[in-house]
């Protein structure tokens, strides 16, 4: 009986998604996991970056989706002082929050808000600086942090950030996904209630959508749309993500009307997947990247030749149809090639066994000596099988005949290794949030960066950080992209890393939907999408 209740349930429900499915005000987004929560500011998974930052917030920047500039948001426009020391950001106007079953606002944005949002990250004495900090997240912890020494009020719509150095690094932090804008009436009023830790579960913002309900054991998430939003509300008036965490389930979602996108389809799925002439397939190159590092300060891995001849040992190509299969592509540097800062010359990594081996010997290694490969015991974004890729490289150099050995930890462990620098080799990777070369460059090569900031080959070079330190003063973007030019040249000679793979995120959607937009390192936007009856 109670089988027969929860099938009838099951059927009933399926049936409903195939209804709204089929609504062409309606949308079911179809993710793999629950968003840690409904604030990108805390959490920066990527189902929390989809479910939150272009859906229910704006910033006061954003990057073009065409040509990667900065455009404005919540600021109409922006000015640079002379000595690089502030910006000013005038504000739009007229821009109303999300009323709610539980908040409604009674004054539009301004620059309160944004002082609150801001200021709950820098300020530490701020009242929700501490709320739902349940570990020392990224938040907390990156360079926007130290970067703005404060924010200051000039009117309503006129604001102030004052740096504490030259950095022109500001407004992609600002069109970062935690630039997001939070209602300072909506904290008082929580704070007042005695329930603060609500700002992030049960959001307010002034994006294109309102939340309305989630239910974390159905994985089901309904959103309504702004009906007074700044810039129009838009067409899809209900927007329903599904967290489906099995991609097979997914697939069969997809192609029976129960979801109008889906994400992260399986590799296996991806030629049924293109050959289906009523499917649309995004595929982006995100920034997040594999890398191989070796610590230049253990023998003999301070040498250069050593580190390059035990990149040509590495087949590449193999990694990536083992591990990422479709889901990644080759690279040669550490900087995607989608980046405007990307050094087009840089020269192919080099599969070559015998001039890997030729190199070694000529350098005297120790053939009789054990390389360490120490991997995180859990699987990553940036790494769907840390083990497998260990247990690849390992092959490729037992071929030449150097011996080495996998140490698996978990992630107390390997903390405590990295940082008593006792390793040869380690295999990791970034997870970029900043649309800027110095997120990526600056934790992995600065001379500043410690090992668990990212700077696992503890390499220190006075060229690279003359060169990363200057481009942040540089405001003539042309000699920025020279500078970066020149730092990837001398990155790809010296080889403290072994780049693997960029990765890809790829979305499929149902050809009766236009409009939709992914951005690798914001999340997918539904804002401006447009549904039409299925044929």
């Amino acid at each position: 009986m109670r089988l027969l209740f929860a099938l009838t349930i099951t059927l009933l429900l399926s049936g409903c998604y195939k209804n709204e499915s089929a609504i062409t005000d309606s949308l079911i987004y179809c993710s793999a996991n629950y968003p840690q929560s409904f604030n990108p500011q805390i959490s920066h998974d990527i189902s929390t970056l989809d479910a939150t930052t272009h859906q229910l917030y704006n910033r006061l920047v954003k990057i073009d989706p065409i040509n990667d500039g900065f455009i404005p948001d919540l600021a109409t426009h922006w000015q640079q002082s002379d000595d690089k020391l502030s910006f000013t950001f005038f504000l739009r106007k007229d821009v109303t929050f999300q009323q709610t079953d539980y908040f409604t606002p009674t004054r539009n944005f301004n620059a309160d808000d944004l002082i609150f949002s801001f200021q709950r990250m820098i300020n530490k004495e701020q009242p929700f600086h501490a709320t739902n900090r349940i570990t020392d997240n990224y938040f907390f912890n990156h360079s926007f942090t130290n970067l703005v020494a404060d924010i200051v009020k000039i009117d309503d719509y006129k604001v102030k950030f004052i740096l504490n150095k030259p950095d022109v690094t500001l407004l992609a932090h600002l069109a970062a996904h935690y630039g997001v804008i939070l209602s300072k009436e909506y904290a008082q009023n929580l704070l007042a209630s005695g329930t603060p830790e609500k700002i992030d579960f049960y959001p307010i913002g002034t994006g294109p959508y309102k939340f309305k309900n989630a239910d974390k054991r159905t994985g089901i998430i309904r959103y309504l749309s702004h009906a007074t939003y700044w810039q129009g509300s838009p067409t899809i008036k209900n927007l329903i993500f599904d967290v489906t965490g099995n991609n097979t389930k997914r697939h069969s979602k997809l192609l029976s009307g129960e979801c109008d996108v889906i994400t992260s389809p399986a590799p296996s799925q991806l030629n049924t997947i293109l050959a289906n002439p009523r499917l649309i397939t995004s595929t982006k190159t995100t920034k997040n990247i594999a890398l191989w590092s070796f610590n230049s300060l253990q023998k003999p891995f301070d040498q250069k030749e050593i580190r390059r001849a035990l990149s040509y040992a590495i087949d590449q190509k193999r990694i990536i149809n083992a591990i990422f299969p479709q889901s990644a592509i080759v690279t040669n540097g550490l900087l995607a090639k989608r980046s405007w800062a990307y050094n087009p010359i840089s020269d192919e990594l080099q599969y070559s066994p015998e001039l890997a081996k030729n190199m070694l010997e000529k350098n005297n290694f120790n053939f009789s000596r054990i390389i360490s490969i120490l991997i995180p015991s859990e699987n990553d974004f940036f790494n769907p099988n840390f083990k497998k890729t260990a247990e690849l490289i390992k092959a490729n150099l037992f071929a030449i005949g150097v011996k080495s050995k996998i140490i698996p930890l978990s992630h107390s462990k390997l903390k405590r290794r990295l940082a008593s620098a006792h390793y040869d080799t380690y295999l990791t990777g970034v997870n970029v949030h900043v649309d800027d070369p110095d997120s990526l460059f600056r934790p992995l090569l600065s001379c500043d960066s410690s090992i668990l900031q990212g700077n696992s080959s503890q390499w220190c070079s006075k060229k690279v950080q003359h060169l990363l330190d200057s481009s942040l003063l540089e405001s003539n973007f042309a000699k920025r992209v020279i500078n970066y030019h020149k730092l990837q040249e001398i990155i790809q000679q010296e080889r403290p890393y072994y780049p693997i793979a960029h990765l890809l995120r790829i979305d499929v959607f149902n050809q009766n939907i236009s409009g939709l937009l992914v951005n690798p390192l914001t999340g997918i936007d539904f804002q401006n999408v447009r549904k039409i009856e299925a044929h």
